[in-house]
């Protein structure tokens, strides 16, 4: 669609047309907000992190931020310029690869919190859930950008067809992994809360103790993941509809089952700093006269 405008952004209607590759026109208002959002968001984590020095944060939290500004930055573009290829495949990989980092903050994030609170409550070693979960993301991210790649290079319908096939199977592989995730995670806090370990440790034989902090890491860390397992559900839904399917070429599904999922789970991150979840906690020592002088478990509130 060509336009002619003095104004270098064009305002025009979230309606269907038949020239545009969305199925709609991006609308002007919708990406400018996603694009503050996310930079405001990414900003705040970046500070938070060099601050902090939390460093893991880098190449999850921040990395997703990032690549959430780019994807909503191409359907800016779109909205200017509907018809260029560019944009519109920046878009398409950028969005749908982005979560995935994300996601793997969550991973470390629980194992540390396990670490604190009792590891013999969980099914996995601390150090496990970063090295099994994390590979497993990177897996997903990996076969979800061969997919975007195949699909943006793509001369004909076959090879459209094989790219969105491929990047379908990893955002089930992705959806498969939030699954066993979520799973695991509930074990670990039923566990925890009715003090029944999955082994006996000589090592962890005491009970974390579970304050407001680690509290609210927790809900923090199920909130932001329920999000992400709504938008990968959506997300397989819509490719498994295809390219032409009704799903994909609406846009405020898009905009509420996707992007502002992820918004969600960013800000949550915003509002509850790692740094502060992950300290102030009892030291061993303190943790052992608790437990001395105390027969009951030093702090098991259901969650």
């Amino acid at each position: 669609m060509n336009s002619s405008s003095s104004s270098p952004f064009v305002l025009r209607a979230s309606t269907d047309d038949t020239d545009s590759p969305y199925g709609y026109v991006p609308t002007l208002w919708i990406c400018i907000m996603f694009v503050t959002l996310f930079s405001v968001s990414t900003t705040a984590q970046l500070i938070h992190t060099l601050f902090a020095r939390q460093w893991f944060l880098l190449p999850t939290i921040i990395l997703a931020g990032c690549g959430e500004i780019l994807g909503w930055a191409g359907r800016l573009w779109s909205n200017q310029n509907l018809q260029a290829a560019d944009p519109y495949m920046i878009q398409i990989a950028c969005l749908i690869i982005s979560p995935t980092p994300l996601l793997g903050a969550h991973f470390i994030i629980f194992g540390r919190l396990v670490k604190m609170l009792g590891p013999q409550y969980s099914r996995f070693k601390p150090t496990l859930y970063s090295r099994i979960f994390l590979s497993c993301d990177v897996v997903s991210l990996v076969v979800q950008a061969v997919g975007g790649g195949m699909t943006a290079s793509a001369n004909d319908d076959a090879g459209v067809n094989l790219g969105t096939n491929i990047m379908l199977a990893g955002i089930a592989i992705q959806l498969a992994i939030l699954i066993t995730f979520s799973a695991i995670a509930l074990e670990f806090v039923y566990r925890f809360n009715t003090d029944k370990p999955v082994r006996l440790d000589t090592e962890n034989l005491k009970i974390g103790y579970l304050d407001r902090r680690r509290r609210i890491g927790l809900y923090a860390v199920f909130c932001a993941t329920f999000c992400l397992f709504i938008r990968a559900i959506y997300r397989l839904i819509e490719l498994g509809d295809g390219w032409n399917g009704i799903v994909i070429r609406t846009q405020w599904t898009f905009d509420l089952f996707d992007s502002a999922m992820v918004v969600l789970a960013m800000y949550i991150w915003n509002f509850v700093p790692v740094s502060w979840i992950l300290s102030g906690h009892s030291s061993a020592q303190e943790l052992e006269m608790r437990y001395n002088t105390s027969n009951e478990p030093l702090n098991t509130k259901a969650l």
